[in-house]
């Protein structure tokens, strides 16, 4: 059995006050994951002496336009990504991807910020928000400092948040005119499933030209990443020069230079090279009908 105590933040700041003050502090807000390592005694819910409730912390759960981004709160639920009309409208891929997660129960419950900290290489929020560039906001009694999404994780369950930090927003930057973003995953199972892998694109296309294009698959490394190779290999290519199922045998071919050969490799060598090319074809044809 895991011993702790039990903490309840009621604002922001005495939040970041059991944080500063205390060491061995573990936050929690949906539960969707810790509770679950917790009943298990899985490693990663070990080590805490507290567990800080922060559930109720409504200056958290937000979701609004900015001048140059969309700033989310860290516990906005999963289905308010699905509901939200400012998601909908400048980033349905995000929208997308919180569609796939869990059941009806989870996304009312699980939070943005539970998401991203958990850091699983599964996590259906973080190929979508490091394809559009995030940052994260983290903030300490004494200050706050952003960081990008993909320096903000370090490994597998692994962050760079430091002690007495607490993430308290994404940022998401607008996307210009001419991009085209897709979302693909394949689950275990049709209801509530994680992800063998996931795929985040996100293309600009000009005069039939890529530009900016973003390809960052999920369940496949250590943790999201983008694949620089594949990207480069489409940048500034006409999309009738390209052969979506080539790109998806490179894309194939970088996670293995990534992770080495392992059991799941036969089949995620092929899973993935089709989600690629299961991607691109859907922007191109949604690029064609858009001239």
């Amino acid at each position: 059995m895991i011993d702790y105590e039990f903490l309840k933040a009621h604002s922001l700041n005495e939040a970041l006050d059991y944080l500063g003050s205390r060491e061995g502090v573990k936050v929690i807000a949906g539960g969707t994951d810790l509770l679950v390592d917790i009943r298990k005694e899985n490693a990663r819910a070990k080590g805490f002496k507290y567990l800080l409730d922060i559930s109720g912390l409504k200056e958290l759960k937000f979701i609004e336009e900015r001048k140059d981004c969309v700033a989310i709160g860290a516990l906005s639920t999963h289905t308010m990504l699905v509901e939200s009309p400012i998601i909908n409208k400048h980033f349905p891929l995000l929208a997308s991807a919180a569609k796939t997660i869990g059941s009806t129960q989870i996304r009312n419950r699980g939070t943005v910020g539970g998401n991203i900290n958990n850091a699983s290489p599964a996590a259906d929020l973080l190929p979508p928000l490091i394809a559009l560039k995030a940052h994260v906001k983290l903030r300490t009694l004494n200050g706050e400092r952003k960081l990008p999404l993909d320096e903000f994780l370090a490994g597998p369950y692994r962050t760079n948040r430091q002690s007495g930090e607490m993430m308290t927003e994404v940022c998401v930057p607008l996307l210009g005119e001419g991009y085209f973003t897709n979302f693909q995953k394949i689950g275990r199972r049709k209801a509530m499933n994680i992800a063998r892998l996931n795929l985040a694109v996100v293309l600009g296309i000009k005069d039939d030209t890529i530009f900016d294009p973003r390809i960052v698959p999920g369940a496949a490394t250590a943790y999201p990443i983008h694949f620089g190779k594949t990207e480069e290999a489409i940048a500034g290519k006409r999309i009738d020069e390209i052969d979506p199922a080539k790109i998806g045998e490179m894309a194939s071919e970088e996670m293995i230079s990534a992770t080495g050969v392992r059991w799941s490799t036969p089949y995620k060598r092929i899973a993935l090279a089709s989600l690629v090319k299961r991607a691109l074809e859907t922007i191109f044809t949604e690029a064609r009908a858009d001239e």
